[in-house]
């Protein structure tokens, strides 16, 4: 029986197992039901299970099984704690889905027992997850996302410091050289925090980018490469600021957070960047662009600018992903098409590549690369320079593995020793093939295992033959790959695999069967010559068996003691307890090597029997393989290095370039042109002509006759300037008066050191003239009055003439919001409020404003792009209604309160001549005749002042004065007193009674009254008819006639709905996704004044129908749509991520509502290869 455990390795950038020096770390998970027992290839950490006291002991020479007691837990994580140390962390978790109890166990004694540290933490700890600082393997921080805590020790576990945060503790990474510095995301909010005490306290970074409508969304993140970046102080991190914000790059120091904030530009800055393809590994730092249906790669080295990278080939880029960034040169993995991927390799600034091996075998586990990385038949030796192993289809017939010993230069078969050739009775078709990826038909086991302490040292799963087979054996190699011997035949026909070990320098390997049934360990001490079985005892107390889950070994791989992480099954298959096997080879590794027990190993790469890779020379100290003595802990390996006369194995195909088929030679690739002079006579005033070859990356070879290889370098011709770019440290939105504003100029063709750039600002300031681009890179202006103005650098030189633009937008700071609001309101009815944002320079641009109405009433707060809004009140009584205006350089509020009442009816009031006068004399005097007139008009009704409302109306220059006075009821016991005092009001004004008294001026009195309807809307509930009697004759004309115009108006709309769908589908359906104008079916923008960059509340609405998908259900091309629907609704969260699949008949209704960050918004679906289309652009909308 074969039982199947799912596994999760831990996988770095480069889509391969990673294990850091200072940490040893395997995860594995439990799965008992036979439906379960093939691993999902969605999961991405290596998965165990079980670890306790030790219950029962069972020792061999060499392996000591240590039970681990009953406990309910489907997966755990271990750790061995560092270099030097006897302590092992053990994890267990119990829950699938969602985490119900967790366990920690320590081993103090290399594993022999456990011992349970769960009484050091709360009793409701859930612990996910730990992380162990690089910079001192003995601090370990433990995080309880589900309680907000994290537990930290400094000491491997003998005590612990508990914190609790204020965020959800996940994907914490501890700085690779202070171990009191870690980033940690909030894996609900996406936050991204750092603390430099050790989780003390924590901060969050990209504050600056946050506002009070938007937040920062963080995805990939990392902190600064020491050695590299000038500050170690720094992070690395991609943010998409804003609702719906586009994904950019930033930069910033935790020592110095939101003023160290820097947007990172170059190549980037016009390109939509994929979330999570952030990249940071030594001097190179990656990211992804999106354009249409293809991708780019876009490269920092060196922290320099960023500039995109090319591919030498003529077919698109689809997806790519790197396989390996070190020793100065990037391996990247290109997608063309769906069954074609090559392997290309690059020079040493990372930005040109060329082929390196040529349709390699990928096992895709997601769409795309960069949020589940594929896994790529191409695998890199350690321990050796510049070697690397690739699997590839040979004609489509099979796979065959290559092997190159100059980083991808020259590609060759693997061949099998002669004892294996013998074994195998083959003389032709004798070549080694290997599993990269292992099982064939799995997830993700590495099927090769080498280590830079074992040099030379290969085992690995695969056959001997023209093709590799399902069928597999374990063969080992001695000579890093050059020759391969069998070790065991036919070993593993079921998939399941082995786990490898290498220890102490390479003195000892071992290796078990995965997911089987075994009762021994097989080892050898003279590099797989010879295996002996380690026997594992009996089945213990429960007469069952053990199943190995994973083998590792102390960091490094510098100590004796190794482990088996295994799963006992009782004499009935049923799952009993996690085991421990401590494998102890000092028994068997019995005296320390002696200087006679070594000799200089000088690896051969070729059949020729050259020694040089990579023009030097190398030779290393290495264990005499019948010599089984151990080389210890301290045993530092002995290299020498010379280097070689460079010949044509240090070159490879230059940038444009590639090999003729059957020769070395390097012949230009057919449509496409390499590089023009004018790449490097921008910054230069000559160039290298290549003659289609280069030095390989960290290629060390001297002298040699070269000639026929390396470029020349000539003078630079004289080269119109071309490619120009100007962009700014602004957003689009705009910048303040009296804020300096750098302008950046990039150039991309022509010479640039007798060339002539003129910088004109457009605000009546002198132009700024200079020569040569190092000057003119930048420049920095301050506008200091508001408008739009373009800034135009013109560029010339004895060649010709060209020039860049730039269009800034200088606003004034909002100083005052004024608010209108409304009066005489009541329950039930919309009424309108209105705010304006004023500047106090005159004449004064402020730009596209939004306003943020709060009516203190419970109701959702409304974004406005204009300046009004309705609402209505539902409950009578005052209310403080504030707003906020934002524009894109600031924000300013204000409040004003309104009493609203269950009805009301108002009076527009008439003055005598003395109100013209006191008008211009008296301060305040709107709230003043307010006042006044309420307490005159209360006074001769003898009514409360409760009961009125006085509302005067702002009055230009030379207009009359204009009031209107309302008679009110906050109450239903006073609706029906409105009536009878408002006749009491009309009256006492027709009997000139009523006459208002201001302090300070002639009495003002009220001589006519109208009435008025004020705030005439929608009633929206509640209320009643005031009017007095009802014409019948009236209602009887009324309503037919009321019906009839209602008829017609729903007719039009649905004929003009219908017609517009028509034509929307019918623009749809011949609309090529090559073509450059995007289709527009509509958008409704809410305010004629937000005609300006910046942003925007929008609603796009739609409906698309598939037609002529490729082929119908019923197998016909035919189209069998007849004129039904099957909808497909989306909400705006799932609008641009859930495409629906196409078929014939299928609707999509969609509306997306909310606030548009960009000038230009593009909405749409990706079908794939299913349907007619491949991309359909569902409206774009430009608001400037």
């Amino acid at each position: 029986m074969v039982f199947s455990f799912r596994f999760v390795l831990f996988l770095s950038f480069v889509g391969v197992v990673v294990v850091s020096p200072s940490v040893r770390r395997v995860s594995v998970r439990r799965d008992d039901s036979a439906a379960q027992r093939r691993r999902t290839e969605e999961e991405t950490s290596v998965r165990l299970c079980r670890d306790a006291p030790a219950s029962s002991n069972q020792k061999s020479h060499v392996a000591t099984v240590v039970d681990l007691p009953q406990e309910k837990s489907e997966q755990g994580i271990i750790h061995w704690a560092g270099n030097g140390s006897k302590t092992i962390f053990f994890l267990t978790q119990h829950g699938r889905r969602s985490l119900i109890s967790t366990k920690l166990w320590r081993s103090t004694d290399y594993g022999l027992s456990f011992h349970d540290e769960n009484y050091k933490f709360d009793s409701s700890t859930l612990i996910d997850q730990f992380y162990v600082s690089p910079a001192a393997g003995s601090t370990v921080i433990f995080a309880d996302v589900v309680h907000s805590q994290i537990h930290v020790t400094t000491d491997e576990g003998q005590s612990f410091v508990s914190h609790v945060v204020e965020f959800n503790p996940s994907a914490i990474v501890f700085h690779p050289q202070n171990k009191n510095w870690a980033l940690a995301k909030d894996s609900q909010s996406s936050n991204l925090y750092f603390t430099t005490n050790l989780g003390a306290n924590w901060t969050r970074l990209a504050q600056s980018l946050v506002s009070k409508q938007s937040s920062a969304k963080i995805f990939s993140y990392y902190w600064a490469v020491p050695g590299i970046d000038t500050s170690v102080s720094l992070v690395y991190y991609e943010a998409s600021p804003g609702i719906g914000g586009s994904v950019q790059l930033y930069s910033e120091d935790v020592l110095s957070p939101g003023s160290s904030l820097k947007h990172l530009k170059g190549s980037i800055s016009s390109v939509p960047l994929v979330a999570n393809s952030l990249i940071v590994v030594d001097e190179y730092v990656f990211v992804k662009a999106q354009i249409g249906s293809a991708v780019e790669l876009h490269r920092s080295h060196n922290r320099g600018p960023f500039e995109r990278a090319f591919f030498a080939s003529v077919h698109p880029v689809t997806e790519y992903v790197i396989v390996d960034a070190t020793e100065h040169q990037v391996f990247v993995a290109v997608r063309h098409f769906s069954n074609l991927t090559n392997v290309y390799s690059s020079d040493e600034s990372g930005r040109f590549f060329t082929l390196c091996l040529q349709d390699v075998y990928v096992r895709e586990r997601g769409k795309q690369w960069n949020t589940i990385p594929p896994l790529v038949s191409f695998y890199r030796v350690l321990g050796v320079r510049g070697v690397y192993i690739g699997n590839k289809y040979a004609d489509r017939s099979g796979l065959q593995t290559m092997i190159s010993f100059n980083k991808g230069g020259d590609w060759r078969l693997m061949e099998a020793t002669s004892k294996t050739k013998q074994a195998r009775k083959c003389s032709t078709d004798c070549h080694v093939h290997l599993h990269i990826w292992y099982p064939y038909s799995r997830s993700n086991d590495q099927g090769i295992f080498s280590s830079d302490n074992g040099v030379g040292i290969l085992l690995a799963h695969g056959n001997v033959g023209k093709y590799l087979s399902s069928e597999t054996s374990v063969l080992v190699s001695t000579d890093s790959g050059l020759t391969w011997t069998l070790s065991f035949a036919d070993t593993d026909k079921d998939g399941s695999g082995f786990s490898f070990l290498l220890g102490d320098h390479g003195s000892y390997l071992a290796l078990s069967e995965h997911y089987e049934k075994i009762s021994d360990i097989q080892y050898s001490c003279n590099e797989g010559s010879n295996w002996t079985d380690v026997t594992l005892g009996d089945g213990g107390a429960s007469g069952g068996f053990l199943v190995v889950n994973g083998m590792f070994t102390e960091p490094g791989e510098t100590t004796e003691y190794a482990f088996a992480f295994c799963s006992r099954y009782d004499s009935k298959s049923a799952f009993v307890n996690w085991a421990v096997v401590q494998l102890n080879f000092t028994s068997l590794l019995q005296r320390k090597c002696q200087p006679n027990d070594y000799y200089l190993y000088e690896p051969s790469y070729e059949a020729t029997g050259s020694k040089c890779l990579l023009g030097q020379r190398m030779t290393y100290e290495r264990r005499k393989s019948n010599e089984c003595c151990y080389n210890g802990v301290e045993y530092e390996r002995g290299k020498l290095v010379s280097l070689c006369t460079c010949t044509a194995e240090d070159f490879e195909c230059d940038y444009g370039y590639r090999k003729s088929f059957g020769s070395k030679t390097c012949v230009p690739i057919v449509g496409l042109n390499p590089w023009s002079p004018a790449e490097e006579c921008v910054a230069k005033s000559a160039y290298n002509k290549t003659k289609g070859y280069r030095k390989v990356a960290g290629d060390r070879c001297s002298g040699g006759n070269v000639s026929a290889w390396t470029s020349n370098e000539v003078p630079c011709p004289v080269v119109v300037p071309s490619g120009l770019d100007l962009d700014s440290d602004i957003a689009g939105a705009g910048a303040v008066v009296g804020q300096p504003i750098t302008f950046w100029l990039t150039q991309e063709n022509g010479v640039t050191k007798k060339t002539a750039y003129k910088f004109s600002f457009g605000d009546g300031s002198d132009p700024i003239e200079l020569t040569g681009f190092d000057l003119a890179a930048q420049q920095q202006h301050t506008f200091n009055e508001s408008g739009n103005f373009t800034v135009v650098v013109a560029v010339s030189n004895s060649a010709g003439k060209s020039a860049a633009s730039l269009k800034i937008k200088i606003l004034d700071p909002i100083d005052r919001v004024v608010v209108l609001p409304p009066h005489a309101v009541t329950v039930g009815v919309e009424v309108k409020f209105s705010a304006r944002a004023l500047a106090n320079a005159q004449p004064s641009y402020v730009g596209p404003v939004h306003f943020d109405w709060d009516f203190d009433d419970g109701s959702t707060p409304v974004l406005s792009p204009g300046r009004d809004v309705i609402h209505a009140f539902d409950y009578a009584r005052e209310y403080r209604v504030a707003v906020a205006a934002y524009s894109p350089v600031a924000t300013k509020a204000n409040h004003a309160h309104v009493r609203v009442f269950q009805t009301a009816k108002t009076l527009s009031l008439g003055f005598s001549a003395a109100a013209d006068v006191v008008r211009s004399s008296i301060d305040d005097l709107d709230l003043k005749l307010a006042a006044a007139l309420v307490d005159d008009v209360a006074g001769v009704t003898g009514f409360p002042k409760s009961r009125f409302e006085a509302f005067v109306f702002p009055r230009e220059a030379g207009a009359s004065l204009s009031v209107d006075l309302s008679v009110v009821a906050s109450s239903a016991d006073e609706k029906g007193s409105v009536d009878t005092l408002f006749d009491k009001v009309k009256s006492a004004i027709a009997a000139k009674q009523v006459v208002v008294s201001i302090e300070g001026s002639a009495p003002i009195l009220v001589t006519s009254s109208t009435e008025v309807t004020v705030n005439s809307g929608t009633t929206s509930g509640g209320g009643g008819s005031t009017s007095g009697g009802v014409n019948k004759l009236a209602v009887g004309l009324a309503v037919p006639a009321f019906l009839l115009i209602l008829v017609l108006v729903l007719a039009f709309y649905w004929y003009s709905r219908r017609y517009k769908q028509l034509r929307s589908a019918f623009t749809i359906l011949n609309h090529s996704p090559t073509d450059e104008t995007p289709l527009a079916l509509g958008a409704d923008e809410s305010d004629d004044d937000d005609d300006e960059a910046g942003r925007h509340a929008a609603t796009i609405s739609g409906r698309l129908q598939i037609h002529n998908v490729a082929a119908d259900e019923d197998g016909d091309d035919d189209d069998d749509d007849d004129g039904s629907c099957d909808l497909f609704s989306f909400s705006s969260a799932e609008f641009a991520s859930r495409p629906p699949p196409p078929r014939p008949g299928l609707c999509i209704d969609f509306a997306v509502a909310g606030v548009v960050s960009l000038t230009t918004t593009t909405f749409g679906f990706e079908f794939g290869d299913e349907g007619v289309f491949s991309f359909l652009r569902l409206g774009v909308f430009v608001f400037s």
